[in-house]
């Protein structure tokens, strides 16, 4: 997570939080692929390192957990070597074909 283009640490992250909380980002895209597939691809980390992120950039997930309150604890690394932590916590979601 940054801070105006600054790196924070842990406990920056977490005072920051509350600075940005009446801001979100919704990510909406038809695909022409079965519902299934693409779900399994956002929430699966040997997948959504894959495409997730600016071109260029790689993705290393360190935990994932998509149920409703989860995080994805993730670190996007830049081509120009810089590393950029992120942390999404998931809201409740529709759910194809049922719970995960």
């Amino acid at each position: 997570m940054t801070n105006e283009g600054r790196s924070t640490g842990p406990d920056e992250r977490l005072h920051g939080a509350a600075d940005c909380a009446d801001r979100e980002v919704r990510v909406t895209r038809v695909i022409n692929a079965p519902r299934d597939l693409v779900f399994e691809l956002w929430v699966d980390p040997k997948h959504v390192g894959n495409w997730w992120g600016p071109k260029g950039f790689t993705v290393t997930t360190h935990a994932i957990d998509v149920r409703p309150g989860g995080v994805w604890r993730f670190v996007m690394h830049g081509p120009d070597g810089t590393d950029y932590p992120n942390e999404i916590t998931y809201r409740p979601r529709p759910v194809p074909g049922g719970d995960r």
